[in-house]
């Protein structure tokens, strides 16, 4: 059957049993971040620890059409995974752009979601602005080869198409998000000390009377080397 918008296939990779934990990754990434950086051993004692390739991304699937990355788009394909899963909720961990996906979660499917972390992303601002304005898709990329190769080197041209296809979307910075903050479900911001939303983050926390984790790190090592005092307090807020 041919995919359309809101039917793209995930890879998922799962560990555990117990309640539901949707762990979503960032732009360039996929789901094996959340094993390479200690997540899914510590979390999998708990919880059915569920980590997909976002839409474009390792395994799952990748189209050269914008449609497919619409958030609407994009959080339909995670609601039938958790139906696939037989789940009628979950825990959700967002990082950077999943951060922003889950965002979407919780905004269209409130009664899908137990709680939200929300990593590195400002959800009233979205993109980072920079000297030269708004970040750019060529911009993230040239900094993302700069910054971070092991992320870049093995893209095709159809990744990286696919990648641009959702920083479109994730530019696209949905205006009431904000409002979000003010929803009843559990909610945890997360960012490095060295994030340059981490300010952003910490001020929005504070606004909303919402518990904020400070990492050691930066936009990428946050995620990729979180000390384990941290790994250990997300635990603990999503086990309640």
């Amino acid at each position: 059957m041919s995919a359309t918008p809101g039917n793209a296939q995930l890879f998922y990779r799962t560990e555990g049993k117990g309640p539901l934990v949707i762990m979503l990754h960032g732009l360039l990434m996929d789901g094996r971040c959340w094993v390479d950086n200690g997540f899914v051993s510590a979390f999998s004692p708990f919880f059915r620890v569920v980590c997909p390739d976002l839409i474009g991304h390792g395994a799952s699937d990748r189209f050269d059409a914008q449609d497919f990355y619409t958030r609407e788009n994009q959080v339909l394909t995670l609601v039938k995974l958790m139906d696939e899963l037989g789940y009628d909720k979950a825990h959700v961990i967002g990082y950077s752009a999943g951060s922003w996906l889950a965002m979407g979660l919780l905004d269209s499917y409130p009664e899908r979601v137990t709680s939200v972390v929300s990593g590195g992303w400002d959800c009233v601002k979205g993109m980072p602005e920079t000297p030269f304005g708004k970040l750019s898709f060529d911009m993230f990329m040239d900094f993302a080869r700069e910054t971070a190769p092991e992320l870049t080197q093995s893209l095709s041209p159809a990744d990286e198409r696919s990648a641009e296809c959702f920083f479109n979307e994730l530019s696209k910075q949905c205006k009431d998000d904000g409002n979000l903050l003010t929803r009843s479900t559990p909610k945890l911001l997360w960012a490095g000390a060295s994030d340059p939303c981490y300010i952003a983050m910490s001020e929005l926390a504070e606004k909303h009377a919402i518990r904020f984790i400070a990492g050691k790190g930066d936009h990428l090592g946050e995620v990729n080397n979180p000390d384990m005092e941290t790994v250990t307090k997300i635990l603990n807020f999503s086990k309640g």
